[in-house]
């Protein structure tokens, strides 16, 4: 047991030391609080030092439930509605983002689509990341849900670029985004309309 908490502690402080340029969840999380909060993203150094690598995704706030079916996102109502407004909001990208409003904590839902033309990308879920964070730091659970969503699309619209731009500055490899897009559930668009 000792020798295996021994072999624990080195992995540990050897991953600590590692500088990685590359974006995974965990450092896209950061950066893109970040540029959310203020307009600024760090440094592969500055990221890196601040990245938990003890932290499982489960635990980071806010949640983000990746591969969440359709039924699960308008809370296990079939509303047509929902769902229509739900597909017009998110006709320009690759997934649909719903917050949770059965839990206490702040929670969304993604769920990426069939691929009609393009298929979704790593920037795909950096883009429902970087939604999310802006989300997270507007929200108002007395305001309408579609009207916030689409309030954090015009600012995703607005402000990713200069982000992927930043990120681009600061030394990041924005070819190297290692963000998985979930292939378990998604959502099949031409057979909903």
């Amino acid at each position: 047991m000792s020798m295996r908490l021994l072999h624990l502690w080195l992995r540990y402080q050897s991953l600590s030391v590692l500088l990685f340029n590359t974006i995974n969840l965990k450092r896209a999380c950061l950066l893109v609080k970040s540029h959310v909060l203020h307009s600024i993203v760090p440094g592969c150094v500055a990221c890196n030092k601040d990245e938990n690598i003890l932290l499982w995704q489960r635990f980071m706030k806010p949640r983000i439930t990746f591969g969440v079916s359709l039924e699960e996102m308008v809370c296990g109502g079939r509303s047509v509605s929902m769902i229509k407004t739900l597909l017009k909001l998110y006709a320009k990208e690759q997934y649909i983002l719903m917050v949770n409003q059965q839990q206490g904590d702040f929670e969304v839902f993604v769920s990426f689509k069939i691929p009609m033309q393009v298929e979704a990308t790593s920037v795909s879920v950096l883009r429902s990341v970087w939604q999310t964070y802006w989300l997270h730091e507007n929200w108002d659970s007395s305001d309408d849900v579609f009207h916030q969503l689409a309030q954090s699309i015009l600012q995703m619209e607005d402000r990713f670029e200069d982000f992927i731009q930043q990120l681009n500055r600061a030394g990041w490899d924005t070819d190297q985004i290692n963000l998985r897009v979930p292939k378990e559930i998604t959502i099949d668009e031409s057979g909903l309309v």
